[in-house]
């Protein structure tokens, strides 16, 4: 599941929406908070782990990134709180750009794909900027 750009969970088939790299969509069972779970652990720690080294990092209470790992990195941001089955996950470092049409953001992929979701750009950016500092950060330890 390395060329996936975003996740969101389908309440009305009870399963997981996976946007891959091409635009091409697959579901998974259960919610993606099962799968970034477990996509952690196989990267070596755990979810709650990579949310709490995100948090002290940053300083970021609310909607941390979350840094599963890998090469290239992949780090996804929240829409929304994470418990909320309206999440949709957001791979930051695919994105290249984020416009605003009418209170919704317009997300374009750098393999472009295009996504309308309906947040706050000014926010969703904010989440982005600070999720690719992280990676910077993290690449920087090494």
């Amino acid at each position: 599941m390395r060329d996936l750009l975003l996740l969101y969970y389908d309440s009305a088939n009870c399963c997981t929406i996976a946007v891959h790299f091409d635009g091409t969509i697959s579901a998974l069972p259960d919610k993606p908070v099962k799968w970034l779970r477990r996509w952690c652990v196989e990267a070596g720690s755990s979810l709650e782990g990579r949310l709490d080294g995100y948090r002290k990092k940053m300083g970021i209470i609310q909607k941390p990134a979350l840094y599963i790992g890998g090469y290239p990195p992949q780090i996804f941001i929240p829409t929304v709180s994470m418990e909320r089955d309206d999440c949709l996950y957001l791979r930051a470092d695919r994105i290249r750009k984020i416009m605003s049409d009418d209170g919704i953001a317009v997300v374009c992929f750098d393999t472009g794909v295009v996504y309308r979701i309906p947040v706050c750009a000014r926010s969703l950016r904010q989440q982005r900027n600070r999720s690719l500092q992280y990676l910077e950060m993290l690449n920087g330890l090494r």
